[in-house]
């Protein structure tokens, strides 16, 4: 029987978080990544709601490390140049990144976009990982929630 590897779900500990759209809705660390999930809303300064992307170059970083751990994958949103149009100010997305593994412990660390952001860039600071081993997920669980 195949041993299945621990996975941690994590509800998002942002503080006081300048960006609103988009917004972390869970992570979910394990060994083989770390997937952020997001919500987010068209725009209604744009007629047809605009458009959503991420840059390929995106990172995490955890706070007082020179480690960068890039993003490997995504689902549900358009990576840089290619880009996701909405239809109307109405539209939403929900959207996921997986990046290389951070290690499955408490820390604070950042989400990088781009080194000098503009305010559409993604980057988020300060993000808090508290009582990891108190959080593991249930396969069962998941599956039910992400099918």
């Amino acid at each position: 029987m195949r041993k299945r590897k621990k996975r941690y779900l994590i509800a998002p500990n942002i503080g006081e978080q300048k960006k609103k759209n988009p917004v972390i809705l869970r992570m979910i660390l394990s060994e083989e990544s770390t997937q952020i999930d997001f919500g987010y809303a068209a725009p209604s300064i744009y007629v047809n709601g605009g458009w959503i992307r991420i840059a390929p170059e995106t990172y995490l970083q955890i706070q007082g490390s020179p480690i960068r751990y890039p993003l490997k994958q995504v689902k549900n949103i358009a990576l840089a140049p290619e880009q996701l149009n909405f239809e109307s100010k109405q539209d939403w997305c929900v959207f996921s990144l997986y990046f290389e593994p951070i290690p499955i412990q408490d820390c604070v660390f950042d989400m990088i976009e781009t080194e000098t952001p503009s305010p559409n860039d993604f980057n988020y600071y300060g993000i808090k990982i508290t009582s990891v081993k108190e959080c593991e997920l249930k396969e069962d669980l998941l599956e039910k929630v992400t099918n």
